[in-house]
């Protein structure tokens, strides 16, 4: 299998992929490989709306987005898919059918949902299958669609030899009955639509051929004992730090990073300082590297925990230091070889996605954390070390490092010479989950060009059949009955009139969704090569839903709208019903302009113009129904 040679050409592609396709996709690559500046890249160019989540606060914090949790409103613990009673889920267990009936979410969050169109998953390695269903079968809801995802498009991003998902055992007994690991790929909604993989393949962190070649023999189980001998050629396991030589010792567990780092505190003399962080606005993600209370001592070892911004760059993420001197709220770092520093507080941002006035979607801040961007640096976890850079790092890979964290952990330190081993490493430790080996299958960049042409034919069918769902309809009959107001003037003839409407819609959108599969299969089995059997089924669906939506919509409606309001009521009733007779007309209309996106050839050459135009049109939404839009309503009465 051939591999991706750069990451600009790999880039070229993702984002063809992202704005002219509906293609979900798992962007991965080795540590140091750059994905999170690809996700920048991502952000902003893509044309598509946006929403990043990642599975904790800290990862959210890097990537500027939110957590899963948060945004899509979510209890803790783990999901359970399909249909199963209630009873027999055990404590911490919800069931997802359950969970999106439940679910409440405010008129604009579901505006959101529905103007989405990419949501990006930011580390993903760490986020459980059942997560992704409760995802998808909460879009399809919202959405009113079938489609995975409710039709939106997912960029994961990722590496799964790196951190992996968070299981409690109990919970994983009962789930493992309907999954066949913790993975997301084995998510039941990825089983059934298979992500393009592509892989971001050239290392930045690392440059040392040796050392690169030896990470990636970890990472495909292959290790030689060749590599396995220079490895261990680090052991050093009566190593003592001095004073210019003092690496981060990397460990797997919370309470032992703390006990290293608070008994190597308490052993420095000295005042204890302690320095708090502030927070403003709404600030609700946890896990923040960054400490609400700093303890420090003038000679402890910190570490930043943020790249230095502007030009002069003067430390980045994973970067030690020692505190030379405190006085007051001054603090001054120095660096071997360097010039001290003077510390300055840094800032995290707390980002919610809203709705503007034109439907687009918007990044908004709405909370703020200052704090020193610097953390005691004797020991650190391997969670919290993601994304950090080490020149020199202690690792002690024994019983308490589980398969697959000790690549982690290695691939934190930029050179072999910065490695020094506590214990030697073994085959053992170095083992790598299966599921992970023989689930990535990496796209080569010539199957890629060929994927690319069938998934815009996909995108193209796609924004064709868009303009026949009903969903907006659908939408707006449910803004109509859940009315206050209007509920509570109880008045019978309204009642029946929603009660028709309901059912009528209910009928179409199963004729509809019927509809759609026809055409998708259709395409799936001859492509564009059939373009013109593809066309005349869209004109069969016109005269079909044309005739329908007017005797059993727009009759109905115009009946109603013709008697005269006797009362405040029954004029915010009409109010409401000319309002909907508009989103009818202009539905209609929407139709017969899709109707004849496929009359002409569409040459794989002009897929993306033709897309392009056609996303730039469908923006555009008229605010007041057309006298062509009224003969539609009136042509059957």
């Amino acid at each position: 299998m051939s591999k991706l040679n750069t990451a600009d050409t790999i880039f070229e592609k993702v984002i063809s992929f992202i704005d002219y396709t509906n293609q979900n996709i798992f962007l991965t690559g080795k540590a140091g490989t750059g994905k999170t500046t690809f996700l920048k890249k991502i952000k902003g160019q893509s044309t598509k709306k946006i929403i990043v989540v990642a599975p904790t606060g800290v990862a959210a914090m890097n990537a500027k987005g939110t957590t899963i949790n948060s945004f899509f409103q979510l209890p803790p613990g783990s999901f359970f898919p399909g249909d199963i009673s209630l009873q027999t889920l055990q404590s911490g267990i919800v069931s997802i059918q359950s969970l999106v009936t439940e679910l409440s979410y405010t008129r604009e969050k579901l505006t959101l949902l529905n103007e989405l169109e990419l949501l990006v998953i930011d580390e993903v390695s760490m986020v459980r299958c059942d997560l992704l269903d409760v995802i998808d079968a909460i879009l399809r809801s919202i959405r009113k669609s079938n489609s995975p995802f409710g039709g939106v498009q997912l960029l994961l991003i990722g590496d799964l030899y790196q951190l992996p998902p968070i299981t409690k055992r109990e919970e994983w007994s009962f789930l493992s009955s309907a999954y066949p690991s913790p993975y997301f790929f084995d998510a039941i909604v990825i089983r059934r639509n298979p992500l393009l993989q592509v892989e971001l393949t050239d290392v930045f962190r690392q440059t040392e051929p040796e050392f690169i070649n030896i990470l990636n023999d970890i990472r495909n189980n292959q290790i030689s004992n060749e590599s396995l001998t220079l490895l261990n050629k680090r052991h050093q396991p009566d190593f003592t730090p001095t004073e210019d030589l003092n690496p981060i010792v990397i460990t797997s567990h919370n309470v032992e990073a703390n006990a290293i780092n608070k008994r190597k505190l308490d052993e420095l003399a000295g005042m204890e300082y302690a320095f708090e962080g502030e927070i403003s606005g709404e600030f609700r993600e946890f896990g923040l590297q960054a400490e609400q209370s700093l303890k420090l001592k003038e000679g402890a070892q910190v570490m930043f925990i943020k790249n230095d911004t502007g030009d002069d760059r003067k430390f980045y993420n994973g970067k030690i230091g020692k505190v030379k001197s405190i006085r007051n709220t001054e603090i001054w770092i120095s660096f071997p070889q360097e010039n001290d520093l003077l510390l300055e507080k840094s800032s995290w941002q707390s980002f919610e996605y809203k709705i503007d006035t034109e439907e687009s979607i918007i990044q908004q801040q709405v909370g703020e954390f200052s704090q020193y961007p610097i953390k005691l640096a004797w020991a650190v976890t391997i969670h919290k070390s993601q994304g950090l850079t080490f020149d020199h790092a202690i690792i002690d890979a024994g019983k308490s490092f589980v398969a697959g964290q000790v690549y982690v952990a290695l691939s934190r330190v930029r050179t072999l010479n910065g490695l020094i081993l506590q214990s030697k490493i073994t085959t053992e430790s170095l083992r790598s989950n299966t599921e992970v080996i023989n689930y990535l299958k990496p796209t080569s960049i010539e199957d890629m060009d060929d994927l690319l042409v069938i998934s815009q034919e996909k995108y193209i069918l796609d924004l064709v059949l868009s303009h026949f769902s009903l969903y907006n309809l659908q939408t707006g009959l449910e803004t109509i009955t859940s009315d206050a107001e209007i509920q509570k003037a109880n008045i019978t003839e309204f009642k029946l009139l929603l009660i028709q409407l309901e059912k009528s819609l209910s009928e179409l959108n199963a004729v509809g969704t019927k509809f759609q599969s026809q055409v998708k299969l259709l395409h799936q089995q001859s492509g564009f090569a059939e373009q013109q059997a593809l066309q005349s089924r869209v004109e069969s669906a016109l005269c079909y839903f044309t005739k329908e939506i007017t005797l059993q919509l727009l009759n109905p409606l115009n009946k109603n709208i013709r008697v005269k309001p006797k009362n405040k009521i029954q004029q915010q009733i009409q109010h409401m019903l000319l309002k909907y007779r508009q989103s009818i007309e202009y539905k209609i209309s929407m139709m017969q302009y899709a109707s004849g996106l496929l009359e002409k050839p569409v040459n794989k050459e002009f897929y993306i113009q033709w897309i392009a135009e056609q996303k730039e049109k469908t923006k555009r939404k008229p605010s007041t129904s057309n006298s062509a839009q009224q003969n539609i309503s009136l042509q059957l009465f």
